[in-house]
């Protein structure tokens, strides 16, 4: 390539024709890929420009600024201190994916906290896309398109999805030139969120012509259907003053099938508790065994399809709906707590009805306008539209905790008399009694969110080589949910409570007059518990309604730049960036009245305190790149560069932060960055005022034997959170070799280290209930206990908790070596070791999850020790193809247990588990692309090559695996065409 390529960072700024036309070529990567040098000082997954995207080589503009992420100065990956990795368009077509989040979702990096395989359980943003780097939460990994803020697309509710983040889906795939990750704090650049990173999504906004793709995918099972359908368009106007383009995207997954359409999954592992004999402290139930035992087919103990009393006399009777009773079969052990193993019902009712991965239908649509009105003033505008709606089955109801949520009367109307006869003599009352209400069916939930979203803005040269230029954005996302066929507490209590009036009339307790009467239960049908088809029609439909929340997130933003060179120095312009942005961000909510009274059995309305609320940001920023040496022995380069940023924020007041950063090139071959920053994070406007909504969690109470039970735990909002603050340190080096004919081998090693202090979370019902046994009265506060000392409630709120940290290293080595005649063959490893990923709470407590390939019930996932990511490419004309192993180290299910083959591990002991490793996990990808003529290419994806089944022992919320990890969907195919015109 002999024409000059002008590199700018995220805002576009000269800095040296010459050099930039070397680092641009480095970045590309284009048709000569063996002959050109990807930078070797950023870890990149794919060539920023690689020679399958024929459009986009047949139109690049020798003018064209090519972004790069990290700096708000003119720099490319080559000189940046931060470690940025590059995904091209390249390898997201190559895999075949439906969006970037699926790609991104490999590098080691990223936790995949937020997918299709995480989401099913959940109707709250369903078919939502976030990143989530260093697995600080999504919330802390900032998403950009083009550099520019996005408006959020999710919403507080039950999910791992957290409130205000960006949904990867909003650009159609066909668009992107490439992606760009800063693996590191970015907040003196960027501002707010970028904690753990950023993700800047780039436009080609380059494109000449037409492309279009279809391909369709299956998994092996026949399940996992998905169509995908795109067309982007590009031309230039008025003698290429003006370039257009327009791309369009439509992808409809159906989903799968639940855990029961897969034998590993089926075999339904989960924890059973194993607490002391009654007044033993020595000897437990099962003698010899640890306090949590990890057993197949398991089942719930404290309740049944038919109808189970739990406890005294009558313990273990179970229901038919023809009013006959049986024995409960508790199985191979049918334990003290939630789960038994063996016996029971015939599929256990955590794990059926909702689907493995969920279903969801999107189409988004992505335009970009720019013309140049003069040589020195150019303008833009962008516009574009994404809908995403999903339809999922939820959980049936499920009344098993507290055990025996339902105390049966004596004088049910519904209660067979064989069983009134035994209570009678038994001298009992009322029956605990538990039940799984299949035969109400599960929570049909429905999404639908749609985004919308405008920007505009300018470049303008004002001479002695300054530009400035500015932008504004408005966002919008409209969010629907609905929850079909759910249950409402308050009429289940009302309608299982049936007794007989004066004459003879089954009818609900409460709509009796006396000391039981109720206005509340006006209307009320009496529902028939005993037995699985027992109910009416007519009950059913009185003691479900439909969910119903209505959110809108709105943002502007208006930001203006001024950047240039400040003095030439011996080694170079002192270059400089200063500005000043302006946000303003506002949700407002609409809910159900019985969401809003916290009184439906799951996934409810999620509300704002006072239905509307907004804040404000200003911030001023600065940015200095000096060079202090240039062409030196050992010298080659050595610069210094700081950036600072003043942050005002209308609810929580002034934060700065900043960044200094160094770069030195000793030789050709060898160079070292470093970095440290400090960053931080605001609450956002859900963290701050969600209303209270219910969800439920898993604790082993301590005072009742370490008995596990499953609590209703309220989360709210915290208006008086503050910011939470990050300190950062990048240091590495990077190595390049160039062989001449036997190619280029480059290598790259970062450290990273994230100290985040304040980190708003929440304390957790199990920390909450441990606390106020040891003593902390001010957390009994928050614990609601029923007359018998059964756990009922337990009152969760956002706080300023906890101190994240999290340390480790980023690999990448690669290796290309040409073949001649435009062919090559390629290596590529990426790797991330993480040493640290702890949690320190505010009693000092520290726990860290580095090791940790398991996800508890209502607990994110750790990360595993290390993770690989390798492909080998042959890059040849017509045929390519490629080979790709993705590697997961062994580890424990969790940290804060302790199994047989760890060292200080006994029986006796509180966290006991009978196993807590996992054994390393190898998946084989392959794909191939066969291009048929310029225009014409067909590919095919094999997913999972081996059908690698994963772990089948790790309990979580989505099943007896965690699938942020592993894959849970076996071998599946994709194949396709790709049209270019």
């Amino acid at each position: 390539m002999h024409h000059s390529i002008r590199v700018y960072a995220t805002a576009r700024f000269r800095l040296g024709a010459s050099l930039a036309a070397i680092t641009a070529v480095m970045a590309a990567g284009a048709a000569s890929a063996q002959q050109q040098d990807v930078p070797a000082a950023t870890p990149v997954v794919e060539q920023a420009y690689p020679s399958q995207d024929v459009a986009a080589d047949q139109t690049r503009d020798e003018t064209d600024a090519i972004v790069v992420t990290g700096s708000r100065l003119a720099r490319s990956g080559f000189t940046a201190p931060t470690p940025v990795t590059v995904l091209g368009a390249e390898q997201m077509e190559r895999q075949g994916v439906a969006n970037v989040a699926q790609v991104l979702a490999e590098i080691p990096a990223f936790r995949a906290q937020s997918s299709p395989t995480t989401s099913a359980i959940f109707v709250s943003n369903l078919g939502a896309a976030t990143a989530d780097l260093r697995g600080l939460g999504g919330n802390r990994t900032l998403v950009l398109v083009d550099g520019r803020r996005v408006v959020a697309s999710t919403v507080s509710g039950g999910s791992f999805t957290p409130a205000n983040t960006v949904d990867l889906n909003l650009v159609p795939a066909s668009l992107l030139e490439r992606v760009e990750v800063v693996t590191g704090g970015a907040s003196a650049a960027y501002g707010s969120d970028a904690v753990g990173g950023v993700v800047n999504l780039i436009i080609n906004r380059n494109l000449i012509g037409l492309k279009a793709t279809a391909q369709y995918g299956i998994t092996e099972r026949g399940d996992g259907a998905e169509f995908m359908g795109s067309l982007a368009y590009g031309t230039r106007f008025a003698g290429d003053r003006g370039r257009f383009i327009i791309g369009a995207e439509y992808v409809d997954n159906r989903g799968t099938g639940d855990c029961y359409t897969r034998k590993w999954c089926a075999e339904s592992y989960n924890t059973v508790s194993n607490p002391f004999r009654a007044g033993s402290t020595t000897e437990r139930v099962i003698a010899g065994q640890a306090a949590t035992l990890i057993l197949p087919n398991a089942r719930t103990a404290t309740a049944s399809l038919n109808g189970l009393v739990i406890s005294g006399p009558l313990r273990g009777t179970s229901f038919n709906a023809n009013g006959t009773t049986f024995a409960h079969n508790y199985g191979t052990y049918g334990g003290a707590g939630l789960f038994q193993s063996g016996g029971g019902d015939s599929q256990l009712a955590f794990y059926e009805y909702f689907p493995i991965a969920a279903p969801a239908e999107r189409i988004n649509v992505f335009s970009n306008l720019d013309y140049e009105l003069a040589d020195n003033f150019k303008v833009f505008a962008q516009g574009s539209y994404g809908r995403v709606h999903g339809e999922v089955q939820g959980s049936a109801r499920r009344d098993i905790s507290p055990a025996g949520a339902y105390q049966i009367r004596r004088d049910n109307a519904f209660l067979p008399a064989s069983v009134v006869s035994q209570m009678v003599t038994a001298g009992v009352q009322t029956l605990a009694f538990g039940r799984i209400w299949n035969d109400i069916g599960p929570q049909l939930g429905e999404v639908t969110r749609e985004t919308y979203r405008f920007v505009g803005g300018f470049e303008y040269g004002i001479g002695a080589g300054l530009t400035i230029d500015g932008y504004y954005q408005y966002g919008r996302t409209d969010y629907s949910q609905r929850g079909y066929n759910t249950t409402v507490n308050s009429r289940m209590g009302f309608a299982v409570d049936a007794v007989r009036d004066g004459s003879g009339n089954i009818v609900c307790r409460a709509t009796l007059p006396g000391a039981s009467f109720n206005a509340a239960a006006a209307g009320c049908v009496p529902l028939n518990p005993f037995g699985n088809g027992a109910s009416s029609a007519a009950a059913r439909d009185y003691v479900t309604e439909t969910v119903m929340q209505d959110t809108v997130l709105d943002q502007h933003v208006a930001a203006l730049t001024l950047r240039g060179n400040l003095v030439e120095l011996w080694a170079g312009p002192i270059a400089f960036a200063v500005g000043g942005e302006y946000r303003r961000d506002g949700v407002s909510t609409t809910i159900d009245a019985i969401s809003a009274a916290n009184n439906f059995f799951t996934s409810p309305g999620g509300g704002i305190d006072g239905g509307t609320r907004s804040l404000d940001v200003k911030e001023g920023f600065v940015e200095v790149a000096i060079p202090l040496a240039r062409d030196m022995t050992l010298l080659r380069s050595l610069e210094l560069n700081g950036a600072a940023r003043v942050t005002d924020y209308s609810n929580s007041g002034q934060v700065e932060t900043w960044k200094v950063g160094v770069n030195w090139e000793p030789t050709d071959f060898l160079r070292f960055r470093g970095t440290r920053s400090r960053d931080i994070r605001a609450p956002n406007l859900f963290e701050l005022f969600t209303s209270p909504q219910n969800s439920f969690q898993t604790v082993d109470d301590p005072r009742n034997g370490g008995a596990r039970v499953l609590v209703p735990t309220l989360l709210q909002g915290n208006a008086t959170l503050q910011p939470e603050v990050a300190d950062t340190w990048t240091a590495g080096g990077v190595i390049t070799a160039r062989m001449g004919s036997a190619g280029t081998f480059r290598a790259s090693l970062d450290w990273f280290d994230i100290n985040l202090a304040g980190a708003i979370s929440t304390l957790g019902a199990q920390v909450i209930v441990n606390r106020c046994n040891t003593g902390d009265t001010a957390l009994c506060s928050l614990i609601t206990r029923d007359s018998g000392g059964t756990l009922t409630r337990i009152l969760n709120a956002n706080l300023n908790l906890n101190t994240l940290i999290t340390r480790g290293w980023d690999i990448e080595a690669d290796y290309n070596l040409p073949l001649g005649n435009g062919n090559s063959i390629g290596i590529r490893a990426l790797a991330t070791v993480v040493k640290d990923l702890i949690t320190v709470d505010t009693a000092g407590v520290a726990i860290d999850r580095a090791g940790q390939n398991g996800s508890g019930v209502s607990q994110p996932s750790g990360l595993p020790d290390y993770t690989i990511n390798g492909f080998l490419t042959y890059q040849g004309n017509p045929f390519s193809a490629q080979l790709q192993l993705r590697h997961i180290s062994g580890g424990r299910y969790s940290v804060t247990n302790i199994g047989p083959d760890e060292e200080g591990y006994s029986p006796l002991l509180a966290n006991s588990i009978s196993n807590n490793r996992v054994p390393a996990v190898t998946y084989v990808n392959l794909n191939f692309q066969l291009k048929v003529n310029p225009q014409f290419e067909l590919f095919t994806v094999v997913n999972n090559l081996l059908d690698k089944d994963p772990p089948n022992n790790l309990p979580s919320s989505f099943g007896p695996t965690n699938p942020v990890l592993y894959d849970v969907l076996g071998r599946s195919y994709r194949a396709g065409v790709r049209l270019t015109f």
